[in-house]
């Protein structure tokens, strides 16, 4: 299967954790160095709504292209984030989203496609660990994950998107994997 046949899946494993997060838990500390939970769900609600722009064709928004300016956290964040979450793998599901290329040219779409399924899933897991909670994906899923990183580790971490590669543990999962490529830590709150 492809990144694109999958990122429904994975964004259905998501939602339970986007609705299990506690209120009191938006100060806590988060895998990435950068964020509290408030942070990365801020972060979250921005970037998916970008990713989610470029997989149906629409232009960027012009004073935040990224969405890595953030968002407030409204009472409705979850059912935003879960709605924007459903959006991204909508956009993404379809074939000519992954066809020529996007951002004038910068990039090839199935860059960016691929961009969009590593932030959700990293993120995903981001936030579940951060907030006690297991992120339960398809094995399948997990293995796209990986293949992905061994694809596009190298250049992430040159662009600052991803940490040095992490230690994935004895006997590590694909997901493990994943995650170390990506710079994570996968006993991270364990």
């Amino acid at each position: 299967m492809t990144t694109r046949e999958h990122l429904h899946g994975l964004v259905a494993s998501l939602q339970p954790v986007v609705q299990g997060v506690p209120t009191a838990s938006l100060d806590a500390k988060t895998p990435c160095h950068d964020w509290d939970v408030r942070g990365l769900t801020s972060h979250l609600l921005g970037t998916t709504e970008a990713m989610r722009r470029v997989g149906a064709g629409e232009p960027l928004d012009r004073d935040d292209p990224w969405g890595t300016s953030g968002q407030e956290l409204g009472e409705a964040w979850r059912d935003q984030l879960s709605d924007r979450l459903v959006a991204v793998a909508d956009a993404w599901a379809q074939p000519e989203a992954w066809e020529g290329e996007a951002l004038d040219g910068a990039m090839a779409r199935k860059d960016v496609g691929d961009m969009a399924f590593l932030e959700v899933l990293l993120h995903g897991w981001d936030l579940a660990r951060a907030t006690g909670q297991e992120l339960e994906l398809d094995d399948a899923v997990a293995e796209q994950a990986q293949q992905l990183l061994d694809e596009h580790g190298e250049s992430g971490r040159s662009l600052g998107a991803f940490g040095a590669e992490a230690d994935a543990g004895e006997d590590p999962s694909a997901l493990d994997r994943a995650l170390a490529a990506s710079g994570r830590d996968p006993a991270w709150g364990r």
